[in-house]
């Protein structure tokens, strides 16, 4: 490797805490806005869900797709926000 351990190691750190950090808060974000969204019944999803056989499944599955969306949205934020093309190298 070209790098020395102790950089390759801090930057894996920083890789790493800044995925964590982003996934953490794009849950509490997802959390909060999937519990408004059954709660204030938008569109009436949650009376249809809960009109269903397995409605635990669907809850399951219109949260994690809220789960995927607004995560996969606060990490690319977060990437967008790293730096700009004029900064300069190292």
């Amino acid at each position: 490797m070209n790098a020395k351990r102790s950089d390759l190691a801090r930057s894996q750190r920083a890789f790493f805490s800044f995925l964590i950090y982003r996934a953490t808060l794009g849950t509490a974000i997802s959390l909060s806005i999937a519990a408004l969204m059954l709660w204030t019944d938008v569109g009436g999803i949650s009376s249809l869900m809960d009109r269903a056989s397995d409605s635990w499944m669907w809850v399951a599955f219109f949260c994690f797709d809220i789960w995927v969306t607004v995560t996969g949205i606060t990490i690319a934020i977060g990437i967008w926000r790293l730096g700009e093309w004029r900064d300069p190298p190292g």
